[in-house]
């Protein structure tokens, strides 16, 4: 008895040995294993890989504006939108001190004709009529002895300019001016530069950087016409001289670009320059075609302001007389069937038999370097023996957008429609040009839209088959 119960317990004992060891090597291994897997989850990404919070450039304002000509050759400017930071802002009312920052004076606008550049508008004198901001100011065409200037220019040697920060937090736009390469130095990322006084006089520069973005401004050509000659005196309207002083010395106001008052060329000047006398005998020559184009009907253009690298290219689909005629033919067919469906929902009053537009204003367009082409169609259709409710005659609006399918036939991706009694709920769609808003590349459709009430501009983006607004906003009258 003592034997067995001496075995058993040798036995037992022996057991027990080796399942302590066993566990003691055990649980060591696991908690390395769990470790080592936890090491390798949390390990740092390996160095040639792109830090995450690099720091990336910041991109200064865009303004959009349209600069319209008037009858007798007058030009004026009237702000739609501003593009900040990724969004869009209404230029009519954004830091309005009490004009808008999109009319401070010395503003300086590229207009363009199916994104080809064709002139340039200086703001001189904001001015607020039945409650909508415009500004008149001097209007530059763009000739072709313009370019050939910049190319004389372009082969000069330049001076040595400051590298441009990316880091820097402060939104500065495009300076130019009589010292164009210490504004464009100064606009990358240094120190504010001092602002122009009217007298021509620089005031004295703040000490230390602010975050206001700044438009470019630059110097006007001694040659330039006076689009729209400032009055005398102010009106009551317009900024107070203090009220200006103040908007100009807020650190946190974003200006648009900017250059010094237009100065009287002396004689010495002048005659130092035969680009100069040439130019200069253009002035009547650019007032008599601003008078034919408000003529003709060419009444207006986008234009722009910024100071950041952006490049402009044609935005025209050229097409010869007959695919024009073609297309116009397939556009108007659509347009009457859009009214046709309009006078369906509503009960208006209905086409004659066989009514066909005659009234129209076709464009073509490669906004998105697909050399597919977009067209818009704007047309006016009148109604014979149909009066309008606030008297005179009734007409149909129609403004149709489409694209081609594959076999070359239009399709339409937008309509709108309206009439003479219903602008209070569709107003009247009418083509501006196409603009690249956002400095992306592509071309987006503005349109003037007028309703009841006043007239307002409406930013469209063109999809393959759809259109949608991104932008409602401005006025004018």
């Amino acid at each position: 008895m003592i034997f067995i119960t001496h075995y058993l317990y040798r036995k037992f004992g022996r057991r027990a040995m080796i399942t302590t060891l066993g566990m003691t090597l055990f649980v060591p291994f696991c908690a390395a294993q769990v470790l080592q897997d936890h090491t390798q989850h949390e390990a740092p990404p390996p160095s040639n890989e792109t830090k995450i919070n690099t720091k990336t450039a910041k991109r200064g304002p865009r303004a959009l504006g349209v600069v319209e000509f008037l009858p007798g050759g007058k030009a004026r400017l009237v702000p739609i939108a501003l593009w900040i930071d990724g969004r869009y802002y209404d230029a009519s009312l954004y830091a309005a001190n009490p004009a808008p920052m999109a009319l401070e004076p010395e503003t300086v606008y590229e207009a363009t004709d199916y994104g080809e550049p064709t002139g340039l508008f200086t703001v001189e004198t904001p001015e607020q009529i039945k409650g909508s901001w415009v500004a008149e100011g001097k209007w530059k065409a763009h000739l072709a002895m313009d370019e050939k200037l910049a190319e004389q220019k372009a082969k000069q040697p330049k001076p040595k300019q400051k590298s441009y920060d990316p880091n820097s937090d402060r939104p500065v736009l495009k300076r130019g001016g009589s010292n164009d390469s210490s504004n464009s130095s100064d606009s990358g990322g240094g120190a504010a530069q001092s602002s122009p006084s009217a007298s021509g006089s620089s005031a004295p520069s703040s000490p230390e950087p602010s975050d206001r973005p700044v438009l470019k401004k630059p110097t006007p050509a001694a040659t330039e016409t006076n689009a729209g000659a400032a009055p005398s005196s102010a009106p009551a309207s317009s900024p107070s001289p203090s009220s200006a002083s103040q908007a100009e010395n807020d650190p946190n106001r974003p200006t648009l670009r900017r250059g010094k008052a237009p100065q009287q060329a002396t004689a010495s000047q002048a005659s130092t320059s035969t680009a100069d006398k040439t130019i200069a005998s253009m002035d009547s020559a650019q007032g008599k075609l601003m008078a034919t184009m408000a003529s003709i009907g060419k009444r207006s253009y986008p234009a722009i302001s910024d100071a950041g690298a952006y490049e402009t290219r044609s935005l025209l689909y050229s097409m010869n007389s007959t695919e024009r005629a073609n297309k116009a033919d397939q556009l108007r067919v659509i347009a009457v069937d859009e009214i046709a469906k309009f006078i369906a929902k509503r009960k208006t009053p209905a086409l004659q038999k066989g009514a066909t537009i005659t009234s129209y204003d076709l464009r073509a367009y490669d906004l998105d370097y697909s050399s597919s082409p977009t067209f818009v169609l704007t047309a006016a259709l009148p109604v014979e023996g149909a009066k309008a409710l606030r008297g005179g005659e009734f007409d149909y609006y129609v403004t149709v957008v489409a694209r081609e399918d594959i076999n070359g036939t239009p399709i339409k991706i937008f309509s709108a429609v309206s009439d003479t009694n219903h602008l209070d709920s569709f107003p009247r769609m009418e083509m501006v040009d196409a603009v690249d808003a956002d400095a992306n590349g592509r071309g987006d459709l503005l349109f003037r839209q007028y309703s009841d009430v006043g007239i307002s501009y409406g930013l469209y983006r063109v999809y393959p088959y759809d259109m949608q607004k991104v932008f409602e906003g401005g006025s004018s009258l």
